[in-house]
Parts: structure tokens; C-alpha cells; sequence
């Protein structure tokens, strides 16, 4: 189908070409194959797949300049990459992580751990496709708020200078007026019913004046009220992105963290984290604090009081994304976690989370433990 997800295939032998290519179609991909790193290059180019499956050793440019070159070309840059290899040693593993695969896997093939790994790759490719394409749309949305905005503050500043040209007019009207009453008292009857028949259009003109304030009056209070309705919007807005809540399977769900934390945060994240895993029947919220600029005792123990109420729902948080000073941050404050199950990469963190919704007694989900670890 036309919407299914196109993976590339990097591979010299036919034999890992053909077996890769059944299973993927069967698990309902699209395959593309190249049997070296050049023409590789040039088809993800030509027609950016959603995933690479890479050889490491390749005629011509082994895997690691194929991985150089997708990096370099803005075209390709963003596509994940796994790697694929028959190599043991972890130097070769740590230079394909650092060259900017998402991840690897050993040859021979396991069915099993292929589509997982690729499944999961592909699924967090379009999260973050979604995620960029939400961003830029609210971007959008407030710049036409800003628009919109800054024209009502040029029409509200128009209408107050109209209004005060206006009512400055009428006041120096008003002072002539006067000024002609009291020389009209001096004068003969004629001169008196005159200043009557001016007096009456003075009365005309005050009244003019005050239907004028009274339209000022109701404009401003509409202005206000529109503001107070925009800004309401934003801050609603603002407050679902804060704490944006992500299924990455029917029961495993990521809340990233980014920025600071605020009272008013922690009970936004509190709220929905619970709403998410009752609507849903998720099983793990990965609560993921990478971009999380400081953790203090109120961040702590708004982590812990989430994972308690988590745990009321049945469901288990997982911390993700400890970086070396949010670690030794939490060392001194001597704070407890808990039961909450602490892993230092997101990645480390999807893992368990998988292994616990699918099932702990697989020959697959030991494996995977295992790379945890070590991740």
C-alpha cells in the first residue's frame, strides 16, 4: 500500500537480502534494497525511506562513510539507521551509535528482534514527525494571534484619539458657549432667546458627547474581553504542550519533560498522566526528564507522588534520561524514589517498558534485558 512504511536494506549478500526483504513485507513494509553503500546514498536521495538497515561491511564505502554521507545530506540526515553486523566487539557498536545510528543488531538474524527494533524505530520516527508538525502549527496559530492583536490595539488606539480629538472639540465649543451666555445676559430679549436656541444645541451636543462615551465605553469592554478570551486559549494551549502525553503502543506511554517545573506543571503532569492511563488501560508511563533543566526536592516528589498514584491505576512509571548532574543533583538532595524504575537513556527505558507489556518469559525479552543493561 501506498502508506506503508518504506524500509531500505543495505546488504552485499543475496542470501541476508532475501530473508530481510520476506520478513519486513510480511510484517507489512515497503522494501527498497541496495547491495552497496553508494547506491544506497543515492536511493534514500531520490526516495527517503522511513528506516535504513545497515551493513556495516560493504564493497566500495563500508557502513560507517554510508552513515557519514546520509548525516551530511539534509535530505537524509534525519532518517534512523540501524546498524547491522557480524562484529562482537563493542568498539565497532560504539562507533556506529556515535556516528548517529539509532541502534543495532547481530548477525545471524533474529526474526523476532528485527521487527521489534525496527517497529519501534519507525513508530518513534513518526511521533517525532508528529510532534514537529504539532509545534509548527501552534507556532502558526500564535502568530495569527499576535496579528490579530496588534490590530485591535491599533484600531482601540485609533478610536482613543478620535474620541479625544472629539470630546476636546466639544469642550472648547462648550467654553465659547459660555463665554456668549454671559455676554447674552447683557443683552436685549432677541439677544436672549438666541442664547435659548443655543443652549438647546449645547444640550444636543452634550448628548452627542455622551452617546459617543458610552460607544467608547462598550468597545473597550469587548477589547477586554476578546484579550481575556485569547489569552485564555494561549495559556490552555501552552499548559497541553507542557505536558504532552505519548502512546508508542497500546500500553506503554512517554511524557517528556522539558524546561522547568512548576507547582501548577507537576499537578498539569499529575492530571495528565492519570487521565492518559485510565482512558487508554496503559500499562508504563516512561516519564522521560532529559530536557528537564533542574531537579529539586518539589521535582522529586512530584515524581513520587505521581508514580504512587500511577501505581493505584495499575500502571508502572518508569524515570528515563538521567544525565550525570541531574544523577548527582538527586544524590544530594537524598531524596527516596521509591518503587519508581530508573533508566539513564530513553532508549534503556522503551526497552523495559516493552519487555514488561509482552511478557518476561521469552527467550527475545531475556535478550533484550540483557542490551538494556548494558545500554
Amino acid at each position: 500500500m501506498a502508506n506503508d512504511p518504506l524500509i531500505l536494506i543495505v546488504d552485499d549478500t543475496p542470501a541476508n537480502l532475501d530473508v530481510l526483504c520476506n520478513l519486513l513485507i510480511g510484517a507489512g513494509f515497503e522494501v527498497a534494497a541496495a547491495t552497496n553503500g553508494s547506491t544506497a546514498v543515492a536511493l534514500a536521495e531520490r526516495d527517503p525511506p522511513a528506516l535504513v538497515l545497515l551493513d556495516i561491511e560493504l564493497p566500495g564505502i563500508d557502513g560507517f562513510e554510508t552513515l557519514r554521507q546520509f548525516k551530511e545530506n539534509p535530505t537524509t540526515r534525519e532518517i534512523p539507521v540501524i546498524f547491522m553486523t557480524v562484529r562482537t566487539d563493542s568498539a565497532s557498536r560504539v562507533r556506529g551509535l556515535r556516528a548517529g545510528a539509532v541502534d543495532y543488531v547481530t548477525k545471524p538474524f533474529e526474526a523476532e528482534e528485527i521487527l521489534a527494533r525496527v517497529n519501534v524505530h519507525v513508530e518513534l520516527q513518526a511521533l517525532h514527525r508528529k510532534l514537529a508538525d504539532s509545534h509548527a502549527h501552534l507556532l502558526q496559530e500564535n502568530r495569527e494571534r499576535a496579528a490579530a492583536q496588534a490590530s485591535l490595539t491599533e484600531l482601540t488606539h485609533d478610536l482613543e484619539q478620535r474620541v479625544e480629538a472629539r470630546t476636546a472639540e466639544l469642550e472648547r465649543a462648550l467654553r465659547a458657549l459660555e463665554e456668549a451666555r454671559a455676554e447674552l445676559e447683557k443683552a436685549n430679549e432677541a439677544l436672549q432667546r438666541e442664547a435659548a436656541v443655543r443652549a438647546g444645541e449645547l444640550r444636543d451636543v452634550k448628548g452627542q458627547l455622551e452617546s459617543e462615551l458610552v460607544e467608547r465605553q462598550r468597545s473597550e469592554r469587548e477589547r477586554l474581553a476578546l484579550q481575556d478570551e485569547i489569552i485564555a486559549v494561549q495559556r490552555a494551549s501552552l499548559a497541553e504542550l507542557s505536558t504532552p502525553l505519548i502512546p508508542i503502543t497500546d500500553t506503554v506511554m512517554i511524557m517528556p519533560m522539558i524546561g522547568t517545573m512548576s507547582e501548577e506543571r507537576a499537578q498539569q503532569m499529575l492530571e495528565t498522566a492519570l487521565s492518559g492511563v485510565h482512558t487508554h488501560g496503559a500499562e508504563v508511563v516512561l516519564i522521560d526528564v532529559t530536557g528537564l533543566k533542574l531537579v529539586d526536592t518539589h521535582v522529586a516528589s512530584m515524581l513520587v507522588r505521581t508514580a504512587d498514584a500511577l501505581r493505584l491505576l495499575g500502571a508502572r512509571a518508569v524515570l528515563t534520561g538521567i544525565r550525570p548532574e541531574l544523577a548527582q543533583a538527586l544524590s544530594g538532595l537524598e531524596f527516596d524514589l521509591g518503587d519508581i524504575v530508573v533508566r539513564g537513556t530513553l532508549k534503556g527505558g522503551i526497552a523495559y517498558a516493552l519487555d514488561r507489556s509482552t511478557g518476561h518469559g521469552s527467550g527475545v525479552s531475556a535478550r533484550r534485558d540483557a542490551s538494556t543493561s548494558r545500554t
